[in-house]
């Protein structure tokens, strides 16, 4: 079916936020993250895993240069899977960041939240005097 487009700059961008919101959500329970421990071991696996493919992208692309014709188009179909694998890995980084982003804010939110119903019922206790 057609996507909904809306035309205001301020409702774009809050779909645009439901969107990453989504795709975190996703990312979270397909790799079963439920503590903040999970992401940020997930993120170190991430990461060792992008320190990896780099290498071998790296390694790969030296071979080319030293390859016969015949060779250069098999590795440099192999250096396409590499790189396809480490946009991947990128994505799901994006993704692992923005969750401990979020949960910052919403953790500050949170606290504004408590401290202001703090303050609001120490004004109606004073009131009550």
């Amino acid at each position: 079916g057609t996507t909904y487009q809306p035309t205001s700059p301020f409702l774009k961008e809050e779909l645009r936020k439901l969107d990453e919101i989504t795709a975190q959500a996703d990312y979270l329970a397909k790799n079963r993250i439920e503590t903040l421990d999970d992401l940020l071991s997930a993120r170190e696996t991430l990461q060792s895993e992008m320190d990896t493919l780099t290498g071998q992208r790296t390694n790969l692309q030296n071979k080319i240069r030293r390859a016969s014709p015949a060779e250069k188009e098999w590795l440099r179909t192999e250096k396409q899977a590499v790189t396809a694998q480490i946009t991947a890995c990128r994505k799901k980084l994006k993704l692992n960041v923005g969750v401990e982003e979020r949960s910052v804010k919403i953790q500050d939110t949170m606290d504004m939240i408590y401290t202001n119903e703090e303050q609001h019922r120490r004004m109606e206790q004073d009131r009550q005097r």
